[in-house]
């Protein structure tokens, strides 16, 4: 077993701390931990920096900053297929995805065009487990322990802002906010790599119908990661569920195809989730189940106090949208209070998007007689 854990936020927000601590204790437990050091600070402390004298170029720096991360992460995959250990842990101190907080999107992309053999910013976001993001805070911030800061402590704070945004879309971020202790911090980070490890499912998914008309979708778009979602149902049989979606972050696409089955008790599990590419894509739309509309709609990912949600706006409904949060079990459910909430509708089939996708009959006209 590999898993890939990535963490990152604002300086100063205890990233040295917290891993040493998770080599001590998961060294302990018999996993062989690899931490990846973080590539930025490695070339900003050997000479080559994006301000003071002699600076290069900031989008060249990124374009360094990346090459040396992936080559790196290259490295150490092949590494740990050699390693007898089946046990693996890899931390980076950072992920490619943190090279987009330093510049803006168009420059992010000329950085990805001059890297030809990196296809897509989902590629780059896929290769990572789990995303630990540890929130700033103002009276911990220092620049004693790393020579390669230069930001005072409003420009970090905002770094960290930045920077938990722009990996807002992978799957699995959690988002650890600032504690009295360090220790607090530790173990709440500690906890999350345990419940990946053990993979546990102790988060359950809450679904909210959203008055749009009464939200403030301008803070949300503003606050966001977005993509594009097109999402079509194929035939199957009455118990099984199959869709494929295209995702578009960017200019960058991402293809994926799932099959879900009803069980007896109606209870929907997942069978099998995969990533496909575009001409299976493609090739797939033959099959298109023809009760069902493709679903287009946009997705919105936002932190609010700690936790991460998504708002689905339907292409064809610009009134109503569908706000999603995982909770642990026993935690109670903080709407943000930019959000205008009409209903929980959590387990109203209604809502589904299967059942928001199905054409309905057209009603049929009364006859009139003379």
């Amino acid at each position: 077993m590999i898993k890939r854990i990535v963490l990152t936020g604002g300086p100063g927000s205890g990233k040295t701390s917290v891993l040493e601590k998770i080599d001590q204790v998961f060294t302990a437990q018999g996993y062989k931990v690899i931490i990846i050091d973080e590539t930025a600070s490695y070339l900003i402390n050997h000479g080559i920096k994006p301000f003071g004298e002699g600076a290069v170029d900031l989008v060249d720096f990124q374009e360094l900053v990346m090459r040396m991360q992936l080559a790196k992460e290259e490295v150490f995959d092949r590494a740990v297929n050699m390693l007898p250990n089946e046990n693996v842990i890899i931390v980076y101190d950072r992920g490619t995805i943190d090279n987009r907080a330093y510049i803006n999107e168009q420059e992010f992309e000329e950085v990805l065009t001059r890297l030809n053999h990196v296809k897509n910013i989902s590629e780059l976001m896929n290769k990572y487990d789990l995303v630990i993001n540890l929130v700033s805070r103002e009276d911990f911030y220092t620049t004693e322990n790393n020579k390669a800061r230069s930001e005072d402590v409003t420009s970090a704070l905002e770094l960290g802002k930045k920077t938990l945004k722009v990996w807002l879309g992978h799957p699995k971020v959690k988002i650890i906010l600032p504690k009295d202790e360090l220790d607090d911090k530790i173990k709440e980070v500690l906890n999350e790599i345990n419940k990946l490890l053990n993979l546990k499912q102790v988060k359950r998914q809450e679904k909210y119908l959203v008055d749009l008309t009464k939200s403030d979708i301008a803070y949300i778009t503003n606050n966001s990661s977005c993509v594009n979602i097109e999402q079509v149902y194929l035939q199957s049989s009455e118990d099984v569920e199959k869709r494929i979606r295209k995702v578009q972050m960017g200019n960058s696409y991402t293809y994926y195809m799932s099959v879900y089955k009803t069980l007896a008790d109606g209870t929907k599990v997942i069978v099998s989730e995969k990533q496909i590419d575009s001409k299976v894509y493609d090739s797939l739309m033959e099959f298109k189940d023809e009760r069902y509309s493709p679903v287009h709609k946009k997705r919105y990912y936002f932190s609010y106090q700690g936790e991460y949600f998504y708002l689905d706006i339907f292409a064809n409904d610009q009134e109503l949208g569908i706000l999603e949060i995982n909770v642990s079990a026993d935690e109670k459910v903080l709407i943000p209070d930019f959000v205008s909430v009409i209903d929980q509708v959590t387990n109203d089939n209604k809502y589904s998007n299967k059942s928001m996708a199905l054409i309905k009959p057209a009603a049929k006209k009364e006859l009139k007689h003379d």
